[in-house]
C-alpha cells in the first residue's frame, strides 16, 4: 500500500519484538512486587492474563484477583501511582541481578533495520508497558531503541500504558495525535497506521479505532486464535514478507 504520508508502524513489545529469557519463579513478576511492596501485602497472579494488557488495566484485573478494589482499600489510587513509580526501579535492579532478562524474537532486529531505511514508514511502539520499562525491556533485549525516537529527543515514540486512557484502544488515538503533532498536519487516516502485535487485543485494540492489524504468533496465541486480524503471520522469519505484509495490508472498512 503506498500511503500519502509514511505509514504509522504501531508495534507492540511483549510476544511480538520481545521474549522473556528469565524464569518467572527467579525474578517473579516486576509488576506484582511493586505491587506487593505499594499495598503491603503478597499480591498474586492468580490466573490473571497479562498479555495484551496494559500496565493499568492488568493492575486492576490482578487487584480484583486478590480481593482488592478502591471501595475496600484505603489509599487505593496512592499505592497504584506508588507501585508504577517503583516498576522501573524493579525491573532495572531485577536486570542488574540477573533476575529480569529480555532477549528479541528471531529476525526482529533485522526486520527493524530494512523498515527503518525506508521512505514510506515511520517506526513507533503502542504498548501496555509504562515508557520507561518499554526502553528498560528493549534496551535488555539489545534492541537499537533509537529506532523508535524522534530526532533530537530521548523519549521513545508511540503510545504507552503510562499514557492516560480507559482502555487499550484508546493509545491508538494517542499514537495518532503524536504523529499529527510530529507531521504538523491532522489528516491521518486509519489506513495511514498499522498496529502490529501478537494477541487478539491487540486486534481489538486496532479495530476499535478502524486500524488494520498484522498479528504474530510469536506470542502465547497461535494463527488459529488471531484470525480476525487482517493478516496473520506465523513468525517475522521471512523479512522480505513480513515487510511487504506491513506495508500492504489494509483495513477494508
Amino acid at each position: 500500500m503506498m500511503s500519502r504520508i509514511p505509514r504509522l508502524l504501531l508495534f507492540d513489545i511483549d510476544g511480538t519484538l520481545t521474549t522473556s529469557a528469565h524464569t518467572v519463579g527467579k525474578g517473579g513478576s516486576s509488576l506484582l512486587k511493586a505491587l506487593s511492596v505499594a499495598f503491603d501485602r503478597n499480591i498474586e497472579r492468580n490466573g490473571v492474563v497479562f498479555s495484551g494488557g496494559t500496565d493499568p488495566s492488568i493492575t486492576k484485573d490482578v487487584l480484583i484477583a486478590n480481593g482488592i478494589t478502591s471501595d475496600n482499600s484505603q489509599n487505593y489510587a496512592h499505592c497504584i501511582s506508588k507501585a508504577f513509580e517503583m516498576l522501573p526501579g524493579v525491573v532495572k535492579t531485577g536486570i542488574a541481578d540477573g533476575s529480569y532478562c529480555w532477549k528479541s524474537l528471531p529476525k526482529v532486529n533485522e526486520l527493524l533495520q530494512v523498515l527503518s531505511k525506508r521512505k514510506d514508514v515511520k517506526l513507533a511502539l503502542l504498548t501496555g508497558n509504562l515508557q520507561a520499562t518499554a526502553l528498560l525491556k528493549l534496551k535488555s533485549a539489545q534492541i537499537d531503541v533509537d529506532l523508535f525516537k524522534l530526532e533530537n529527543t530521548d523519549e521513545l515514540f508511540g503510545a504507552f500504558g503510562s499514557d492516560p486512557h480507559d482502555q487499550r484502544s484508546d493509545l491508538v488515538t494517542v499514537a495518532k495525535a503524536r504523529y499529527s503533532e510530529f507531521l504538523g498536519h491532522k489528516n491521518i487516516t486509519p489506513n495511514d497506521m498499522i498496529v502490529i502485535g501478537d494477541s487478539p487485543k491487540d486486534i481489538e485494540c486496532a479495530h476499535a479505532n478502524n486500524v488494520p492489524c498484522l498479528a504474530v504468533a510469536t506470542g502465547m496465541f497461535k494463527t488459529d486464535q488471531l484470525q480476525t486480524a487482517d493478516c496473520v503471520l506465523e513468525n517475522f522469519q521471512n523479512v522480505d514478507e513480513t515487510v511487504r505484509a506491513i506495508v500492504e495490508t489494509i483495513r477494508k472498512i
